[in-house]
């Protein structure tokens, strides 16, 4: 059975700007006319990073003809990845990201400040760096497809039946494109 949480019914609008930054963050776009879309993973241990990996290949096949830019980054506890990439995606160990914002930015710090049209994140358990990037991010409408994910950081937080990555992704984009017709 699929929840939405935080007033996310279909057709409602949700609008809010953060005060510091003065970012608007809303679901006025129909997904259909989306031309940007960011996906940030947050996995933790090598097994459940090769699933998704594998899984998250369906993200192109289901995004309308509109989307131009998408962009994929994985976050994840494991040091040493010794397996093929898909040169579009960008793994990131967590050790190696750089908190200190006095440096030269990080690929994460770069995605965080890009005007996606809709932002999706994906963790299997708990992670609060996860909605601290979602909460920093500029994209206009942010999603979360994880269970335990803070629905303060988004505009909307889907809930599933479903374990796995695949089935989410494509629950929710049959429900944005149903949100604006």
């Amino acid at each position: 059975m699929l929840d939405i949480f935080r007033n996310k019914l279909l057709g409602h609008k949700i609008s809010s700007t953060k005060k510091e930054s003065g970012i608007e963050h809303n679901n006025d776009l129909p997904f259909e006319e989306s031309t940007s879309v960011g996906v940030l993973f947050y996995i933790k241990d090598l097994e459940q990073l090769k699933s998704t990996l594998n899984e998250s290949r369906i993200i192109e096949k289901i995004l309308p003809k509109t989307v131009k830019n998408l962009e994929i980054i994985f976050i994840t506890e494991e040091k040493r990845i010794d397996f093929d990439v898909p040169f579009e995606y960008k793994i990131i160990p967590l050790s190696k990201i750089n908190w200190n914002k006095k440096n030269v930015e990080s690929h994460l710090q770069l995605f965080v400040k890009k005007k996606f049209d809709y932002l999706f994140t994906f963790t299997y358990g708990i992670s609060k760096i996860l909605d601290q990037l979602a909460y920093q991010s500029h994209s206009t409408c942010r999603i979360a497809l994880g269970e335990h994910q803070d629905v303060s950081a988004y505009e909307m937080k889907l809930s599933y039946d479903q374990l796995s990555f695949t089935e989410r992704i494509r629950e929710s984009i049959d429900i944005l494109k149903k949100m604006h017709k």
